[in-house]
C-alpha cells in the first residue's frame, strides 16, 4: 500500500470507529507497557473499542498518523475522529474523569464511599482535636 493509500485508509479507520486504539500488540497481547496501560484504562472503564496492531507496518504508520494528527507515537487513541492522545494523557483524563465524560462511560465510584478505606488525608481531618496540624515547610 502506498503512503497514500494507507493515510487514506488510516482516516477511514478512524472515522469508522467511535473509539480507535493504534497499538503495539493487540488488547490481548500488548506489546510495550504504554500499550497495555491504555488497554487497561479502557477496559476498567468497560468500553468498547477497536484496536489496530501497528507493529506490521510501524514506520509507514507513523508517517501516516503524523499526517493526520501531527502525533507520531504509539498507542494513539482516537475517540469520535479526534485524537485524545498517548498513554499519560489518556491516564490522566481517566483519574480526572474527563475521560468518561467523553466516552460516555459512567463515572468512576466516587473517593469515600462506606465500603472504602480513609486515605492517608481524610484521617489527618478527621484526627483528634488535640493533635497537632501536619507541619507547613515554606521557601
Amino acid at each position: 500500500m502506498s503512503e497514500p493509500e494507507l493515510k487514506t485508509k488510516v482516516e477511514e479507520l478512524v472515522s469508522d470507529h467511535e473509539v480507535l486504539l493504534f497499538m503495539k500488540g493487540t488488547p490481548e497481547q500488548p506489546r510495550c507497557g504504554f500499550s497495555m496501560r491504555v488497554v487497561g484504562v479502557l477496559d476498567s472503564m468497560g468500553v468498547e473499542y477497536a484496536a489496530l496492531d501497528v507493529l506490521p507496518a510501524l514506520e509507514p504508520l507513523r508517517e501516516a498518523t503524523g499526517e493526520i494528527a501531527d502525533w507520531r507515537t504509539f498507542p494513539q487513541l482516537y475517540v469520535k475522529g479526534e485524537l485524545v492522545g498517548g498513554a499519560d494523557i489518556v491516564e490522566e483524563m481517566a483519574e480526572s474523569g474527563e475521560l468518561a465524560v467523553l466516552l460516555g462511560a459512567p463515572q468512576p465510584s466516587d473517593a469515600g464511599s462506606a465500603d472504602e478505606q480513609p486515605s492517608a488525608k481524610q484521617e489527618m481531618q478527621q484526627a483528634d482535636e488535640y493533635q497537632s496540624p501536619p507541619m507547613q515547610i515554606e521557601n
